[in-house]
């Protein structure tokens, strides 16, 4: 049995740096194609990628499934190592895809269908999923969730009856974030084939229109009348719209072809902007030449005009924003009287930087857990977790402060399977239990976490914040 100097411990690991600011840069692209890899199309979207350099890249109309194999390479190519790619569901999406790519950990994802929005199996009234990703900025307290849409295409009132009810839809995978991570932040990009300077906007719906696709099924959540809004519908949600602008202009233009601003970030109320733009090669030089219009820091030297139409039919929109910082755990619990702390071949730790460690077979595991106030002592706890290839989004399980599935549960500890045929239980000081780390695991990783359960407890169960292993 070892005791850590828990109370300081926790004083130290858990301070807070209040007043400072994270900052970082995320952009949102319909990329048309990524084009076959050395392609030029595929080379200029490269450039572009590279110029603007941001930290989170939402990219939208990945086009086939060749394209979706090559993702990750084009992601590499362009310096990031973590990617998600949304899905292809029912028969109204085509084949086009969204996808994020970043050097942030990507904690959650998740492609939204109707049925999954609705909780109606027969809704089939979306086209491209829309695709939610949890990310974790350096030093903010809580995840960043990124909302990426691609909303229906072309004009008339059908499709404008189409995209609000994708904004319907849109609106309610948000809620379902805020519900479950109150006060964190969330941004929503891409592309809503709407030009909010058209105006005209308000049409209401009674009826359904009569000649959507043959197999559109409205779920039977919506009712109506409806109307469109999509701009206000998601300012109202709590957000605005960055005013980005093509350098050094007024220019709101985002897709050349049509002189129209179709590709849009809506940003959270608690996010601070600080310099947003639509980049279009043509006005890119690398000089502030104002008073009108903004311009981002960019990455290397200014590309050639015809860069950016080369690469894609509409431009890219950036935004730099800012987060608070605040010290807090990667992977947050239940936040209750129990604690755990990791190691490999060294002392367990917990607290910012503590959460993730590097593993390998035959290293020894380490497991510390202990309830420092003594509210949870002689209650009988569990270490559970969730096997997942590395790379991938952190699982998350279908409570609040859970990072493990029960279907594909992994148990470290079983205060119920004592040899001595007794139970384990937490005991005053906290309690330590040592693991081999077996072959077989390279390429892998392992979220886990302490759990007990208990009346004294907020909602009948604890979980500890969880930490994870990444298996070389």
């Amino acid at each position: 049995m070892s005791r850590l100097p828990s109370i300081l411990f926790l004083i130290v690991s858990f301070s807070l740096s209040l007043g400072a600011q994270e900052q970082f840069r995320l952009s949102s692209w319909n990329i048309q194609a990524l084009g076959s890899q050395g392609s030029s199309q595929w080379n200029n979207a490269q450039n572009v990628v590279a110029r603007l350099g941001a930290d989170i890249a939402c990219i939208q109309e990945i086009t086939t499934n060749a394209e979706v194999a090559l993702f990750s390479t084009f992601a590499t190519s362009a310096g990031y190592s973590n990617t998600f790619v949304s899905g292809v569901s029912g028969t109204l999406s085509g084949s086009l895809r969204t996808a994020v790519m970043t050097n942030f950990a990507i904690l959650n994802a998740m492609s939204h269908t109707a049925a999954s929005l609705s909780g109606d199996s027969s809704a089939n009234d979306i086209g491209r999923d829309i695709l939610e990703v949890q990310v974790q900025v350096p030093n903010t307290p809580q995840r960043l969730g990124i909302f990426v849409v691609h909303l229906k295409a072309s004009g008339g009132s059908t499709n404008d009856f189409r995209r609000a009810v994708e904004i319907l839809r849109l609106r309610q995978a948000i809620d379902a974030f805020k519900a479950n991570f109150p006060g964190a932040p969330w941004v929503v990009c891409g592309d809503l084939n709407d030009d909010i300077g058209d105006g005209g906007f308000g049409n209401t719906f009674t009826t359904i229109p009569g000649n959507l696709p043959t197999t559109y099924s409205l779920g039977n959540d919506i009712t109506l009348p409806i109307s469109y809004t999509p701009f206000s519908s998601l300012t109202m949600a709590g957000s605005f719209i960055t005013n980005a602008t093509q350098e050094d202009s007024s220019i709101d233009v985002t897709r050349e072809a049509s002189g129209r601003r179709l590709d849009y970030i809506f940003v959270e109320n608690g996010i601070t902007v600080l310099e947003d733009e639509v980049y279009n090669s043509v006005r890119d030089n690398g000089v502030d030449d104002g008073p009108v219009g903004g311009l981002l820091a960019k990455v290397g030297a200014p590309l050639a005009a015809g860069v950016s139409l080369l690469a894609a039919d509409h431009y890219v929109v950036a935004a730099d924003m800012e987060l608070p910082s605040l010290s807090m755990p990667l992977f947050p619990g239940t936040n209750e009287d129990l604690i755990m702390a990791s190691g490999i071949n060294a002392p367990a730790t917990l607290g910012q930087g503590q959460e993730i460690k590097q593993a390998a077979a035959l290293d020894l595991f380490t497991i510390f857990f202990e309830s420092p106030n003594g509210t949870f002592d002689f209650h009988v706890p569990y270490v559970l977790g969730e096997l997942f290839l590395s790379g991938s989004p952190t699982p998350m399980g279908p409570l609040p402060g859970m990072y493990f599935n029960l279907a594909t549960v992994v148990v470290v500890f079983d205060g119920y399977a004592s040899p001595s045929g007794f139970p384990q239980v937490v005991v005053p000081g906290g309690t330590t239990q040592n693991y081999l780390i077996p072959f077989g695991l390279s390429g892998f990783s392992f979220v886990f976490q302490s759990v007990l359960f208990s009346s004294l407890a907020n909602n009948s169960y604890v979980f500890t914040d969880a930490h994870r292993l990444d298996f070389q």
